[in-house]
């Protein structure tokens, strides 16, 4: 239970940025209303009220639909509808966990009490606590946190990079808190203050004591002591030693004295209670924000706020959120930053404040008149920082700018000077985060660093030219090292974890590659990054970067086939899956995958054919070429028959299982999909072996979906194809997602009448392929959407390949095209072959003529006998089904057949096509 759920003053819950009102049934995100359905609030309400404990999915079908029997898919949509709300606020992406058969709430819960109505100041109580110029956005949370902890500790203090707010987080807190303290606040401000020695005279001062004594400490005690009264004292970090010892005397001699803190860095004195402020939060996708959606994020708020107090008639509309939100993002959510970009709002407007923001240090340059002179620029603020480290300190700071997004330590290493000794660059790093100028992140196994972008931009700007080519140039190396070693020892890891713990890569692999395949890089290593890349390319969706910067590098790749043929290979490897991704022409793509075989033929390189030859049968397989698809995975058995290899066994298992079920061979293909499956499923719970890029577990259960539906198991292949989509969120990945609904999942919710879950399936692929310029998957995304709108063109085949042309067809016959139909003339025997037989014959029967209704009933015999041989009873069903709303002599006949391909289903009788029967049953 959540800790403090009795508290009798408690309205609700708090986790996260969110706040939950059972009663009111309301749910809060930053003080912002979250729309949700009747359903979801009492599934989060069961969730939350049982935080860090697993509710079984039969129980909580019983509590959130008492009244009403409901299929486990209700759930799961409610659950997925949830996630996606709750992954808008901080640490939500993974709040809901799927364990076994149930879910469990997993952030951490509190009471929530509703203090509605700011706490009155005592205006009779003494402070110099400077006036607030401007409403504090964003940071009631950290406010009321902070009050929790002054409470209870006597010296508190708030750190962070310069520009964050310290100081106006201070005066606000101690503003809502005037009446606490007796006998005052008093405001301190050390920026100025140039001598260490004169912090003690500096606070005397403050308290009206004077300062003519050397020795101030004296005189401080005798007025302070029994005093209860709370100190603040702003701007430390140029003095910290000298305030640390300060406050260390005041505190252990004054038992009713407070102080609050503010720092770049945490003063180390005895009994502090350190708080970095973060930035604010801010958009991180932008496209199609709309104004309401973009001002929920205080980032944006501020922004408005401060806009509009310069320039009276600025309104932010939905044309120009997408804008905001992406200035606040390039600004890392920092307030003197956003405040600086807002003032120019007037002057330069939106888009060019936008667009020129690479040249944030001549941008940002106009603070307020009354501010300090190290908070009138940007610029002025970091070099206050700068200024303050030691020589080391600075190289240091300096080299770690060549990092876009999160390092590690050992990358740190990587880069710094080679003379330095590791524990020296470690000691240096550290040194960074306690003065606010690096962030760090401990949430997962290994420590992330991170300048914001803001502080990376000025420290490259420090960089020599000199220095900027050696530490770029080992920057890259360290990449390539990274790679190299997630390919060699990561790829047998589970998917989950090695996304979670290699995502940090692709913003440093971009700057390498940026570097390496400039005019001053080094063009051979920036093709070895991007040969490497075939892995985090599929993890991480980066297919059109691939194919960018290879298309520009075309004739060097090609020239490599001679002196490095392994590189050359895995180049054009490389190359096909990127332009296949990004949907290139298919001839230019089977070349690519022809080539790299060619290649890796010639030099003897055994893994390398065996990827091209999988990326070869990948494109043939969803191009309708299952005849070649079935010879390439003859030819990739016969080159890995030498090889003893678990992952090559599970590459040609699937390989086999997806070639047999398109050439319509359902109980081998079954077989062998089922085999993966538990091969996959290792003891281990490894699931993506070296050589392929998706999770076995995922990849294989689209294929086996489709095959069990064939054969007349609905109900096994929906719960198949859920599991698919549960366990596919799980890994975090865009592409095992998108595979397993674009050719699992929403097929089966078309096939079985699921069409609510196919709208919500349809959509999640459209927004996930769009997002991940997956190309390829968006055009089945684009179909599906379309066939759900009305809007499908059935002039053309979509341009996805004949897979997507059978599925579409296979899902509503009204889109089934001529091409797709005229295949059948041509005697291959696929998946579909029996169901476009029978579509033909409906489009006959149409006609009206005997001529026509003799030629359907002909290609209904012959659909028939296709779906007997292949074992599709599923195909049999409708086919059986055409037959007897169409017969017009020997209808009682017709009704017979349908009811004995009726009987010999086990389940999913809730499902469209066995509906349709029964209800035709009964009506003879």
């Amino acid at each position: 239970m959540p800790t403090g759920t009795n508290d009798a003053n408690a309205a609700g819950y708090a986790f996260g940025a969110f706040r939950f009102a059972p009663e009111s049934r309301t749910l809060l995100l930053f003080d912002e209303p979250v729309r949700l359905g009747a359903r979801g609030l009492d599934l989060l309400r069961i969730l939350v009220e049982r935080a860090g404990t697993v509710v079984a999915t039969d129980e909580l079908l019983t509590l959130v639909w008492p009244d009403v029997v409901v299929d486990e898919t209700n759930l799961r949509v409610q659950v997925a509808a949830l996630r996606r709300v709750l992954a808008r606020g901080e640490q939500g992406v993974r709040s809901i966990e799927t364990v076994l058969r149930g879910y469990r709430f997993t952030l951490p819960v509190s009471p929530w009490v509703d203090e509605s109505g700011e706490t009155s100041s005592n205006e009779h109580t003494l402070h110099n606590l400077p006036a607030l110029l401007a409403t504090v956005v964003g940071r009631a949370d950290t406010i009321a946190l902070l009050a929790d902890s002054l409470a209870q500790q006597r010296l508190v203090t708030i750190t962070g990079p310069g520009g964050v707010g310290k100081t106006t987080v201070a005066i606000a807190l101690a503003r809502q808190h005037l009446r606490l303290f007796s006998d005052g606040i008093r405001f301190v401000d050390f920026s100025s203050l140039s001598d260490p020695r004169l912090v003690a005279a500096e606070l005397a001062s403050a308290l009206g004591i004077g300062g003519l004594s050397n020795e101030p400490l004296p005189g401080l005690l005798s007025h302070l002591r029994k005093k209860h009264m709370l100190l603040v004292l702003d701007t430390c970090e140029h003095v910290v030693d000298a305030v640390a010892d300060l406050v260390e005397s005041l505190l252990s001699r004054l038992p009713t004295l407070r102080i609050l803190a503010t720092s770049r860095e945490a003063l180390r004195a005895t009994g502090e209670w350190a708080h970095r402020l973060p930035s604010l939060p801010h958009p991180t996708h932008t496209d199609g924000l709309s104004a309401a959606a973009a001002l929920a994020y205080p980032a944006v708020d501020l922004f408005v706020q401060r806009a509009r107090a310069i320039f009276d008639r600025f309104e932010l509309h939905d044309a120009d959120a997408a804008i905001v939100g992406d200035i606040c993002q390039q600004l890392d959510g920092m307030p003197l930053a956003i405040e600086f970009a807002a003032a120019r709002v007037g002057e330069l407007g939106l888009r060019e404040i936008s667009a020129r923001l690479g040249d944030r240090f001549d941008v940002l340059t106009r603070g307020r008149r009354k501010a300090l002179p190290r908070h009138q620029t940007l610029a002025a603020t970091l070099n206050w920082s700068y200024d303050l480290l030691a020589p080391e300190e600075q190289v240091m700071l300096r080299r770690l700018s060549v990092f876009r997004g999160p390092f590690t330590a050992d990358a740190a290493v990587a880069v710094a000077d080679s003379a330095w000794p590791r524990s020296a660059t470690v000691t240096y790093l550290s040194n960074l985060f306690a003065k606010s100028l690096v962030t760090v992140d401990i949430g997962g196994e290994t420590p992330l660093y991170r300048l914001l972008d803001t502080t990376r931009v000025f420290a490259s700007e420090k960089l020599t030219t000199g220095e900027r080519h050696e530490v770029s140039a080992r920057h890259a190396l360290h990449v390539l090292a990274l790679l190299r070693e997630v390919e060699l020892v990561d790829e047998t890891a589970d998917s989950h974890h090695w996304t979670e713990r290699h995502r940090n890569v692709i913003d440093n692999w971009r700057a390498a590659l940026d570097w390496t395949l400039s005019e001053s890089g080094d063009c051979a290593l920036g093709l070895q990054l991007l040969g490497t890349s075939v892995l985090i390319s599929h993890t991480l969706s980066v297919f059109g970067e691939c194919a960018r910067r290879l298309k520009a590098r075309f004739e060097q790749m090609s020239d490599m086939s001679k002196e490095d043929p392994a590189m050359s290979s895995r180049l054009w490897e490389m190359y096909g899956h990127a332009i296949w991704h990004t949907a290139e022409p298919v001839e230019a793509v089977i070349h690519a995958f022809r080539t790299s075989f060619e290649v890796a033929r010639g030099a003897a390189l055994v893994n390398a054919q065996l990827r091209a030859l999988w990326g070869l049968y990948l494109v043939f397989s969803y191009n309708g070429d299952y005849a070649e698809s079935l010879m390439i995975t003859k030819e990739y058995e016969a080159i890995a028959a030498a090889l003893d290899s678990p992952e090559v066994a599970l590459a040609r298992g699937r390989m086999a299982s997806l070639a047999f079920h398109g050439m319509g061979d359902q109980a081998r293909a079954r077989i062998a999909a089922q085999r993966v499956l538990a091969e996959a499923a290792s003891p281990t719970g490894k699931g993506r072996p070296r050589g392929l890029q998706l999770d076995s577990r995922v990849a294989i259960r689209p294929t086996l979906a489709r095959i069990l539906w064939l054969q007349g198991y609905p109900k096994q292949a929906w719960e198949c194809a859920c599991e698919g989509v549960e366990l596919a969120r799980a890994i975090g990945q865009p592409l095992p997602l998108c595979s397993m609904i674009s050719v699992g999942a929403l097929p089966i919710a078309f096939w079985t009448g699921r069409m609510a879950v196919a709208r919500e399936l349809a959509e999640t692929l459209f927004t996930t392929s769009l997002e991940h310029s997956l190309l390829l998957v968006h055009t089945f995304a684009q179909a599906y959407r379309a066939i759900l709108e009305g809007t499908f063109d059935t002039s053309r085949e979509p341009p996805g390949g004949t897979l997507l042309a059978e599925m579409v067809a296979t899902m509503d016959s009204t889109c089934a095209v001529e091409a797709t139909l005229a295949r059948v003339d041509k005697g291959y025997e696929r998946w579909c072959t029996s169901e476009l037989l029978r579509i033909r014959a409906e489009r006959l029967f149409a006609e009206g003529t005997v001529e026509h209704q003799v030629r359907a009933q002909a290609l209904l015999r012959r659909s028939l006998d296709v779906a007997r041989s292949q074992h599709a009873l599923a195909w049999e069903l409708r086919t059986a089904i055409t037959l007897a709303e169409h017969a017009q002599s020997g209808h009682a006949e017709a009704l017979d057949r349908l009811a004995a391909v009726h009987e010999r289903f086990t389940e999913g009788f809730d499902t469209r096509d066995l509906l349709q029967a029964a209800a035709l049953l009964r009506g003879r």
